[in-house]
């Protein structure tokens, strides 16, 4: 039964999960001490018509790692909903070591994260005061590009991280320009 739902259920259902990303989506490998140990894709999409004007991003991933000698493959999957702006509205995390998903729905209203957070044991709802507006590692990329990519310029946020239910200072400093090497091919 291990084998089954590890193996066999486990590469179907990451199957039919990443069958809906598009050719713009962006596949990063995960990796530790020079190993790879897992991957992530992620895609930035519009809301349905009817909902308001802002996006939803999507980002799954899998992890294989050695937890007490034994190999275990966890799986992550966040959606967050996001405005025109990128601000957080909403989101749905979901992490998975293969002993029972924790999954964590969070909604933003105000500086206030209204959380229900499910794992075997039941559901539990809780309101944290934030001292502003959260921010996913989801949406940095985007909120940087809406700064500005200025030479030199330095960018401070607090990003929330789903899985700890805690904002992190986060400080991106913007390099010059260079041209970087790939496949023999000069891109600026």
């Amino acid at each position: 039964m291990l084998v089954d739902r590890s193996y066999v259920h486990a590469t179907g259902n990451i199957a039919t999960d990443l069958a809906r990303y598009g050719s713009s989506a962006q596949w990063r490998g995960v990796y530790y001490r020079g190993e790879k140990i897992g991957f992530t894709v992620s895609q930035t999409v519009p809301n349905h018509p009817g909902e308001d004007e802002g996006f939803e991003l999507q980002e799954d991933g899998q992890l294989q790692m050695s937890l007490l000698g034994a190999h275990t493959v966890t799986s992550l999957q966040t959606r967050a909903r996001v405005n025109r702006a990128f601000e957080l509205q909403s989101f749905d995390f979901a992490l998975d070591p293969g002993t029972g998903p924790i999954t964590i729905a969070g909604v933003v209203r105000g500086l206030d994260l209204h959380l229900s957070i499910t794992t075997g044991g039941g559901t539990r709802e809780d309101v944290r005061r934030l001292g502003e507006r959260p921010m996913l590692a989801l949406n940095l990329v985007r909120r940087l590009a809406d700064r500005g990519l200025t030479p030199g310029s330095i960018h401070r946020w607090n990003v929330f991280d789903p899985a700890t239910l805690r904002n992190a200072p986060v400080t991106v400093t913007v390099g010059e320009r260079e041209i970087v090497r790939a496949s023999n091919a000069p891109i600026p």
